[in-house]
């Protein structure tokens, strides 16, 4: 993931984050990381990602790469209640949760108020996934909404997972873009995930076929010959209230008008 460090602060996370990892069973697929030096508000941001969607029943591990302890609290933003306390997170520490509610989150520093993560719990998310046969490496891409409309921000979240143990493998080097109906290429990005999942937002301002491609170019540290899968991901036109009410009219005056036909037709009998 995009952890916006630098030197050795950067090194240290990746080694101790690796190792936690790579150590514990229990690892989810659903990570959100602190991000080292957040007690710095000048940092901007300070949980990575910085929103995290999620469907209801799926669990969030909260994980502090940071060498200073962190407390955080989540906070549902319906009515400010508390849903869930991590306690103390000493370095390398981590702590799940299961979201059994629907509804957005807040994630909350208890010692530096700066710090604000953001959680969504919600059933409008579309997942595909394909495989990598050589790397034993399934490949899953999700989208939030479901089913994106013209100039509406979605949300993307790549994940490789290790077919032989089910879980998010780590140290992938990877590309990501997106290729139009006429071949055009947009927002390519790309990096090193330390965790196996990756998280970007992009609006579509056309109605198209849009087709996300995913490149692996090294597994472990180690390159590897590209492999790549392709994804579809249609854009449709988003009605306006006042389309929908001119379709809504048209269809109560075509019952109405059979109504009033079946009216006549009855009592001429």
């Amino acid at each position: 993931m995009h952890l916006f460090l630098s030197g050795s602060l950067m090194l240290l996370a990746i080694v101790s984050v690796s190792l936690l990892l790579l150590a514990q069973a229990s690892y989810a697929e659903d990570v959100t990381f602190v991000v080292p030096g957040s007690k710095d508000p000048s940092l901007g941001q300070f949980f990575d990602p910085e929103l995290q969607i999620i469907q209801k029943g799926q669990a969030i591990v909260f994980v502090n790469p940071d060498v200073e302890p962190h407390h955080l609290v989540i906070k549902s933003n319906a009515d400010g209640q508390q849903v869930f306390d991590t306690g103390e997170l000493q370095s390398n520490e981590f702590v799940s949760h299961n979201f059994s509610e629907y509804g957005n989150y807040t994630i909350e520093s208890t010692t530096y108020p700066h710090m604000k993560g953001n959680i969504i719990v919600t059933d409008d998310i579309a997942t595909f996934s394909k495989s990598l046969e050589e790397q034993d490496i399934d490949v899953q891409l999700s989208r939030s909404p479901a089913n994106p409309q013209i100039n509406q921000e979605t949300h993307f979240k790549v994940t490789f997972i290790d077919r032989n143990t089910g879980r998010n493998h780590p140290h992938i080097d990877y590309g990501m873009k997106f290729q139009n109906s006429g071949g055009e290429l947009l927002n390519v990005t790309g990096g090193h995930t330390v965790d196996g999942a990756e998280y970007w937002n992009y609006t579509f301002n056309e109605q198209d076929v849009f087709e996300p491609i995913v490149e692996v170019l090294g597994v472990n540290f180690l390159p590897i010959e590209k492999e790549t899968v392709e994804f579809d991901t249609v854009v449709m036109p988003e009605f306006s209230s006042v389309a929908i009410a001119v379709i809504m009219a048209s269809i109560l005056g075509v019952v109405t008008l059979y109504m009033k036909k079946g009216t006549r037709g009855y009592y001429l009998r």
